[in-house]
């Protein structure tokens, strides 16, 4: 399968790794590959390597030189037609300072809440089932 016709996935980038794993796992429940990340360094590297990454859903405080915001506005300058969903429990954040049409989605979410903001965001019909 060429990676133009590889299933949509989301690169979930969270420096904390229960979180990060619970957040990958119901998206993969869900029928949605994800690829797991632990800070914005990483995300890049993978970003770079993953061309069936369509999605990138990143936490705002992370470690490192860059934060989940300005994670997003990379990715927007080097994959303009990657979807974004940014999340925290610190501060809300305008959806007018994510990129392109970016959403917001504040902690604590519930699981059923990411997958069905997911599957909206990448136009992916909903699936009876799993969680």
């Amino acid at each position: 399968m060429s990676p133009a016709a590889a299933s949509p996935a989301v690169l979930v980038v969270e420096d904390e790794p229960l979180i990060r794993s619970l957040a990958a796992e119901s998206l993969a429940d869900a029928g949605i590959p994800a690829i797991e990340a632990e800070d914005s360094e990483q995300a890049l590297a993978l970003l770079g390597r993953h061309p069936e990454i369509r999605l990138v859903f990143t936490d705002v405080n992370m470690p490192g030189e860059m934060d989940g915001l300005r994670l997003v506005q990379r990715v927007h300058e080097i994959r303009p037609e990657v979807e974004l969903i940014v999340t925290s429990g610190r501060r809300p954040i305008a959806e007018r300072d994510i990129p392109d049409d970016g959403t917001f989605l504040a902690k604590p979410y519930g699981l059923r809440q990411l997958v069905d903001t997911v599957r909206r965001k990448l136009g992916l019909a909903a699936r009876h089932g799993g969680r």
